[in-house]
């Protein structure tokens, strides 16, 4: 399917799958090499919509990378990792804002 109705299915705008692709967290699986046209197809639908639910919970692309190249149970450790080191830094913000 062309890049419009996947933005479209998978909820994540056409410049968001521009940017995916040139970082290798979702390439289009295949670009017209005439006019550059990306095409997607419908088994990029679940990692699409993964890549979106973490990046709607502020997850940062290099770590959303990371976690997409990994197992689904070091995948959850990484999550799990990544979350616990948020919230000791933003803990530490707080004690240093009530000093």
């Amino acid at each position: 399917m062309g890049i419009g109705e996947f933005a479209r299915l998978s909820r994540v705008s056409a410049k968001a799958l521009r940017r995916y692709g040139e970082l290798g967290l979702l390439p289009p699986s295949r670009v017209d090499p005439g006019s550059g046209y990306r095409w997607y197809s419908a088994g990029q639908l679940d990692r699409a919509r993964l890549v979106a639910a973490l990046r709607q919970v502020c997850v940062p692309l290099a770590q959303i990378k990371i976690i997409l190249d990994l197992e689904p149970a070091a995948a959850a450790e990484q999550l799990d990792a990544y979350w616990a080191g948020a919230e000791a830094d933003h803990a530490a913000r707080r004690e240093l804002g009530y000093r």
